[in-house]
């Protein structure tokens, strides 16, 4: 395919998606810069980590479902691509930038600007019914354990028994230690790493000891991810073309050919 015919694909899209990707990583950035506590992460969830995430959520259990830190909406999305009607989507994000931004790119999903460690105050007008779950990409490790811990007993006491509580995290183990966790009858479940997000992360997914369901992780979730990685790698590749093509029309040459060939 030419240049121009390379461009002219590209501009026929309303938004290039590395273009929103690029957008996306430019306000987290200048996010965490502004204040690293709160971001925690230098860059949003990837999309293997944002897709393991919403695989631990039952599309069809009742009750909205809450994410926490949502940020610029990886994990949102994923989400919505796991079947869950916008209409559950109940948002809580304490960046205002970023919720004006949620706003724009779910709509139909509710979007709370509040403090998520006060759970129970930010979304007393938010909910119709007990959540079925809570998806977390805060940055617990920023925090000191007694607020991890007040904020998993305010999930649970908002979901009842029968929640679970997803929350990734860098570290190799549990955010909210599982003995703290058991000293309250909660027990924690780990997930294989996410060895395609960058950093590599792991997901642990907490439920209540009295809880009436085990909780089972569909056993295809990360090799299935895995599997399409083949697929996002020509999606990248893709992207890749297309910016080079923007450069071949602007005048410039690419970083391929400026480069002198040896034989």
């Amino acid at each position: 395919m030419s240049a121009q015919r390379r461009l002219a694909k590209l501009q026929s899209k309303p938004k290039n998606l590395i273009d929103l990707r690029l957008s996306d990583e430019a306000r987290f950035i200048r996010s965490w810069i502004e204040n690293p506590m709160l971001a925690g992460a230098i860059t949003p969830s990837g999309r293997f980590l944002a897709r393991a995430m919403a695989h631990c959520v039952d599309p069809a259990a009742e009750g909205p479902i809450v994410e926490l830190g949502p940020g610029t909406g990886p994990v949102t999305q994923a989400l919505l691509a796991r079947g869950v009607d916008p209409a559950r989507l109940v948002l809580v994000e304490f960046e205002p930038s970023f919720c004006h931004l949620l706003a724009q790119k779910f709509p139909g999903v509710k979007v709370v600007r509040g403090d998520a460690y006060r759970l129970a105050d930010s979304l007393a007008d938010a909910l119709d019914a007990p959540p079925a779950a809570v998806v977390s990409s805060l940055p617990l490790l920023t925090k000191p354990e007694t607020m991890r811990l007040a904020l998993l007993r305010q999930a649970f006491d908002l979901m009842g028994p029968a929640g679970r509580f997803i929350q990734f995290t860098y570290g190799v183990k549990s955010p909210i230690p599982t003995h703290l966790a058991a000293s309250l009858h909660f027990k924690a479940q780990s997930l294989a790493p996410i060895w395609l997000n960058l950093p590599p992360a792991r997901i642990f997914v907490y439920r209540h000891a009295e809880c009436p369901h085990a909780f089972e992780p569909p056993p295809d979730v990360i090799d299935k991810l895995v599997r399409q990685s083949r697929r996002f790698g020509r999606e990248i590749r893709d992207e890749l073309e297309e910016a080079r093509a923007r450069l071949i029309m602007m005048g410039g040459k690419s970083p391929i050919e400026s480069k002198p060939r040896r034989f």
